[in-house]
């Protein structure tokens, strides 16, 4: 990432004085340098896809595909590591056809950011799908009104950042996961399901989770652990939960800093349970929990 920065540091720099007419253009002067070919999606461009599939057919790893904006009624597959970028998140909008699983991401390891992902039909009910995946990067994308807002599952070493997840019964769920970054995302519900849930999360000394600076709000349960190990729990804002946290069969896990929907000078009781099938219950503690909630950039 600090040889990506230096690179577009140095571009910025070189090319400052020069008029760049499309996004697109700026882009692809920034990354040229680090990626593969550039395919282009939408737009007027002589030889442009009009689908994203398409274009995603015909890349190659590390290529990147640029979509412009407009509304793309398909689901995609991508199962080659390549950067997928949208013009806009608000207005590159990616509608799910007849799939359960509007993007899906099968061994790969991938950029994702720039798109509004939302339900179109009742047959669609996952908006993101990670598996088999590594060194993926999903940022700035907006998933809407699916059962599921983004599922991962036997996937490492991944950053989930600056993305909002919208009426979706389960913000985020993952399985069997390893050093995992979820950070900076908001995620609102509609008063049912979980807003994160981390089913078996690996542990060891080389392993660390991270859920940091989220805002996670209006959920019938904010966040929950089951075989979770390892994972660092800080700075969050827990808003309008019935529930703020639990967890079951979860060790080693730390809370901290976190705002728990009102100020309080007392630490806050995080219920769970131990033992074979849970039976025994058992509490974990922010001991220095938030007095007022963080104003988290990239939550809106």
């Amino acid at each position: 990432m600090k040889k990506k920065c230096l690179a577009i540091g140095i571009i910025i720099l070189l090319f400052g004085m020069c008029v760049i007419p499309t996004n697109a253009k700026n882009i692809e002067k920034s990354q040229s340098i680090l990626k593969g070919n550039w395919l282009y999606v939408g737009g007027s461009g002589p030889g442009n896809y009009t689908k994203i599939q398409y274009a995603i057919d015909n890349a190659s790893d590390n290529d990147i595909i640029y979509v412009y904006s407009g509304i793309y009624n398909e689901n995609i597959v991508i199962n080659k590591s390549i950067s997928l970028i949208g013009q806009d998140r608000d207005t590159t909008k990616i509608l799910g056809a007849n799939g359960t699983e509007i993007i899906r991401l099968q061994d790969c390891s991938v950029e994702l950011t720039g798109f509004t992902i939302e339900k179109f039909n009742e047959i669609n009910d996952v908006g993101i799908i990670l598996t088999d995946c590594w060194n993926c990067y999903i940022h700035k994308n907006k998933v809407t009104s699916c059962g599921t807002g983004l599922l991962m599952g036997d996937t490492d070493s991944t950053v989930i950042s600056n993305n909002t997840i919208f009426n979706c019964t389960t913000g985020m769920f993952t399985s069997v996961i390893a050093n995992i970054t979820i950070t900076h995302n908001r995620i609102e519900g509609n008063g049912k399901g979980s807003g994160i849930e981390l089913w078996g999360v690996a542990f060891g000394i080389l392993y660390k989770n991270y859920i940091t600076r989220n805002s996670i709000m209006n959920y019938s349960l904010g966040l929950d652990l089951f075989g979770a190990w390892s994972v660092f729990i800080q700075q969050n804002n827990f808003l309008g939960n019935q529930q703020d946290a639990a967890f079951m069969l979860s060790f080693l896990n730390k809370w901290n800093q976190n705002y728990w929907n009102q100020p309080s000078v007392l630490p806050k009781i995080i219920p769970g349970r131990i033992g074979l099938g849970g039976r025994i219950p058992f509490i974990n503690f922010d001991w220095h929990p938030a007095q007022e909630p963080y104003d988290i950039p990239g939550t809106i």
